[in-house]
């Protein structure tokens, strides 16, 4: 596979080594480790390393130290994992039955499962965290009227507002970095993305991409911002507009294949990916490099449904089988699993925003 790039060619300015710290006695009253609390203290003490998030330290106070550093984080998505209903950081095997219009998902946290009915058998499926709770939101887009509908998964209400046209592709993400996902649509017809801000409720219209494009929306650089995206059936070239690292583009895969972009290596960004249902077999291109690795997993009849499934911060391939509503996951820290889940006729969650 020969990677166009058509742009500067792309530098990680996000890694950066941290000085040393080192002093006298200390107090923390806030864990600067990642989902942390309480205090901390003590007598000497050295760190090495990055010990920070966003949200880090508070305060310090104690004896005499240096600090040669401080406490950050550099540039990094929000973390959020992708169609995890019950919040635990995992993907949960999730299903969309159209013809009742229910919705069924299996808790990973207790293995519990839960179902609603909500929709119309016609309804495009757009599940997201529209909320910012860390848990998936059950919703769709319906073409007909141009509306959304969200069940809240803090309290199972429901709310509607109108946004798009018959003709458009329902495409949420989280564009604004807020950490909520945002309503949007990419209407084909002129090549336009309509997106509804969550951190002001304005709208954002750019034009990106033609009308025989296929949206893959994703966070491509690493900056906690979906970025704008798209991929070219006709030639096989994915179109990247990056919020932070600029336009780059890459000839990657066939108008036959599905397109499965999902951080597969854990850097926190979208590899651009693909499956190739002829032979079964996934290709992903690490976002570190541009360098490809491909292995066969699945047939002809699956359906892509890559989540993480395991809960390790990389995505894992999956399919979904309809014939027998197998789900086959390859998971990166957990291995093969299969598992049945559903019924025929059912449309596997995972996969609603890869086309």
């Amino acid at each position: 596979m020969k990677n166009i790039i058509a742009s500067i060619l792309y530098l990680n300015l996000s890694v950066v080594a941290l000085l040393a710290q080192t002093g006298g006695n200390y107090t923390m009253t806030r864990s600067v480790i990642a989902s942390g609390g309480g205090s901390v203290s003590g007598g000497q003490f050295s760190m090495n390393g990055t010990v920070g998030q966003a949200v880090a330290g508070t305060t310090s106070t104690g004896g005499g130290f240096d600090l040669l550093s401080g406490f950050w984080s550099p540039d990094a998505p929000h973390g959020k994992t992708p169609f995890d209903f019950d919040g635990d950081g995992k993907t949960d095997l999730a299903i969309f039955r159209p013809a009742p219009a229910e919705w069924w998902y299996l808790r990973s946290s207790d293995g519990g499962n839960r179902a609603f009915q909500f929709g119309q058998m016609s309804d495009r499926i757009t599940p997201a965290d529209f909320t910012g709770d860390g848990k998936t939101d059950i919703a769709f887009w319906r073409p007909v009227s141009g509306q959304w509908f969200i069940l809240r998964s803090e309290d199972d209400s429901f709310y509607a507002f109108p946004f798009g046209a018959s003709g458009d592709i329902p495409v949420p993400a989280d564009y604004d970095g807020d950490g909520k996902d945002d309503p949007a649509i990419f209407r084909p017809s002129s090549a336009t993305w309509f997106i509804i801000r969550s951190t002001d409720g304005g709208t954002t219209i750019s034009q990106f991409g033609a009308n025989t494009d296929l949206p893959v929306p994703s966070d491509y650089d690493g900056d906690g911002r979906a970025d704008l995206a798209i991929f070219r059936p006709s030639d096989g070239s994915w179109w990247l507009s990056r919020s932070t690292a600029g336009l780059i583009v890459y000839n990657f895969g066939t108008g036959t294949d599905r397109t499965v972009q999902a951080d597969y290596t854990g850097d926190g960004r979208t590899d651009v990916a693909f499956y190739r249902p002829s032979t079964g077999e996934w290709f992903i291109l690490r976002s570190e490099d541009a360098s490809f690795y491909s292995f066969p997993f699945g047939a002809s009849s699956d359906i892509p449904a890559p989540g993480d499934f395991d809960g390790d911060g990389r995505m894992d391939p999956a399919v979904f089988r309809p014939a027998n509503s197998t789900w086959f996951i390859l998971g990166s820290t957990s291995g093969v699993q299969i598992r049945q889940f559903g019924i025929a006729g059912d449309r596997p969650l995972p996969n609603a925003f890869v086309n």
